[in-house]
């Protein structure tokens, strides 16, 4: 980890909390497979390299270990989002100016779609495919309402093996069950990989229908 102790003390009693819904963050948390990251501004660029080459060293460990249950959280801690909708636009800025930068080495995780308004988009660095969770203070979800800023990033191949050894749906239902309960009424921005583009799902703000993703996908020649 990297986070000072202010964060970690943050982060712990954020996942600490009675009824606390999402089971897989609970067993990475419990068995300490959450790295935690400190950063400044979620609106600075400044920080992107060091925070791409900590995702590049976090996917390497995952490689090398092949632990489920691990993910990255990024912290911004010097930052004011405003808003629900203004930490939306602050989160698509920081991963477009990180997809910018990565493209330069990396190509698009081939597993996974490129184009956010695809049923089966996943983000993607380092040529991994990544489901990003936003947490917030301003989050209407409980379950995402984080005293700062911050970007969970889950790697979707460890989706994939829990939907190889037919873990996937049992997990995703009881999450879900739990989170309407922890945070009294159901998340209608929730689909499941291939219905419905998951880049919805990001920011936790609940978006209409005809929202479109701010989000461009560059290429080396771009």
């Amino acid at each position: 980890m990297s986070a000072d102790l202010k964060v970690m003390s943050s982060f712990n009693e954020f996942m600490n909390r009675a009824a606390y819904p999402c089971v897989g963050a609970r067993i990475a948390h419990n068995k300490g497979r959450i790295e935690l990251h400190s950063f400044q501004n979620i609106y600075d660029d400044s920080e992107d390299p060091l925070l791409l080459e900590r995702l590049y060293d976090f996917i390497a460990r995952y490689h090398r270990q092949k632990q489920m249950f691990f993910s990255f959280v990024a912290v911004f801690t010097d930052c004011e989002v405003g808003s629900e909708a203004g930490f939306e636009r602050a989160l698509w800025t920081r991963l477009q100016a990180l997809h910018d930068k990565d493209c330069e080495k990396y190509a698009w995780d081939a597993r996974v779609s490129n184009s956010p308004a695809d049923p089966d988009f996943s983000f993607s660095l380092g040529g991994e495919g990544f489901f990003i969770v936003g947490l917030n203070p301003y989050s209407n979800r409980r379950s995402r309402k984080f005293r700062y800023p911050a970007m969970v990033f889950n790697l979707h191949s460890q989706f994939q093996r829990l939907k190889d050894e037919n873990k996937f749906d049992s997990m995703k239902n009881k999450i879900r069950k739990n989170d309407t309960v922890f945070c009294g009424k159901l998340n209608t921005a929730l689909a499941d990989h291939g219905d419905e583009s998951e880049a919805r799902q990001y920011s936790g703000r609940a978006v209409a229908k005809e929202w479109q993703c701010p989000f461009t996908v560059r290429n080396n020649n771009d």
